[in-house]
């Protein structure tokens, strides 16, 4: 039987769309499965930053309890200079009057009305200087329990951040254990996600996650919500912090412009502003690959550090909606991965 030029081409053009679908589906099951192990690989993390989640919160809460007891035992303090400065003048007075001597007060007028008047002024003035002398008792005693509790805090203080610091050390193993595979598993699936929208395989950027947005740290590492939490100075944590080894890329998490600054407490810094007017503030890093200028999601743009107020390396990420205050940025991560 005679094909026809026409049967022949349409044959041919369904083969290979039937073929490219094949190729489409191999794919995006590859990129699910390169995804789950990816994901099995950060839950091993996970499980390892448990113990250092737990020591965390509980030396955050001992420092929250120190910086009270130092606020209550200034104010204690102050009070007590107070008081103490009253009881002296009162001393003085008594001194350079030569005592008082209540009974010559009483007895010495003959009028029965004048007297009870006397008993009164006297009564009064025993009271008060009972009532100071009570006062400067009461407030010596409790700075004086105040500085005892104050001592033990610090000692638990001192346990507990040789835990975290264990603990840190162990997340830290675990973390450098898995970041050869999680690089691995990364490059089949930036592969897989070009494979799928028909592109070609680029190895500098990461692909986004099911929220549209790029994870910023580019290898293995541990979080949770610490938003809210206490900070030295009478700070509350603004941001997410995310653990990683030292030198693990970290990258843009949408497509903007980036500016670094230094600053004390972030160290090295970046802000990225998307195009959408957000902004997306990166501390403590090691080292920056870019500066300032354009760059697109998934783009490294520094490194894992522990630059400025950072007592391990990690990333302290914070988000600003439209550049205003800043939002948890916790359920924008969980929806990054």
């Amino acid at each position: 039987m005679r094909v026809s030029p026409a049967r022949f081409a349409l044959v041919i053009l369904t083969v290979v769309a039937l073929g490219l679908s094949s190729v489409a589906l191999g794919a995006e099951s590859e990129v699910r499965q390169l995804q789950a192990q990816i994901r099995e690989l950060q839950g091993d993390v996970n499980r390892a930053g448990d113990a250092y989640s737990e020591a965390y919160w509980k030396l955050e809460k001992t420092r929250g309890r120190l910086a009270k007891l130092d606020k209550e035992i200034a104010a204690a303090t102050a009070e007590l200079d107070a008081a103490s400065a009253r009881l002296s003048a009162r001393a003085v007075q008594m001194y350079r009057s030569g005592g008082v001597d209540y009974l010559a007060i009483l007895l010495s007028t003959d009028d029965f009305d004048e007297m009870l008047l006397r008993l009164e002024y006297v009564t009064r003035v025993g009271r008060q200087d009972a009532d100071l002398i009570a006062e400067v008792t009461r407030i010596s005693a409790e700075l004086h329990a105040k500085r005892a509790e104050l001592e033990k805090v610090r000692e638990s203080q001192a346990d507990e951040a040789a835990k975290l610091k264990k603990e840190s050390d162990r997340v830290a193993r675990a973390l450098n254990s898995k970041q050869a595979d999680y690089n691995a598993l990364q490059k089949k699936l930036k592969a897989a996600v070009a494979r799928t929208s028909g592109g070609s395989y680029s190895g500098s950027r990461y692909p986004a996650g099911p929220n549209g947005m790029v994870f910023p740290v580019a290898g293995p590492c541990y979080y949770q919500d610490t938003w809210g939490a206490a900070r030295s100075g009478g700070r509350s944590h603004q941001g997410t912090d995310i653990m990683a080894s030292t030198g693990t890329p970290l990258v843009a998490c949408v497509s903007g412009t980036v500016r670094s600054k230094y600053h004390s407490l972030g160290g090295n810094s970046i802000w990225l502003t998307a195009d959408n007017g957000w902004a997306f503030y990166y501390a403590h890093l090691s080292s920056y690959v870019v500066r300032s200028g354009r760059v697109e999601a998934g783009q490294v743009i520094g490194k894992v550090g522990s630059t400025g107020n950072a007592t391990a390396p990690h990333l302290h990420f914070e988000i600003h909606p439209n550049g205003g205050a800043a939002v948890n940025p916790y359920p924008y991560l969980k929806a990054m991965q």
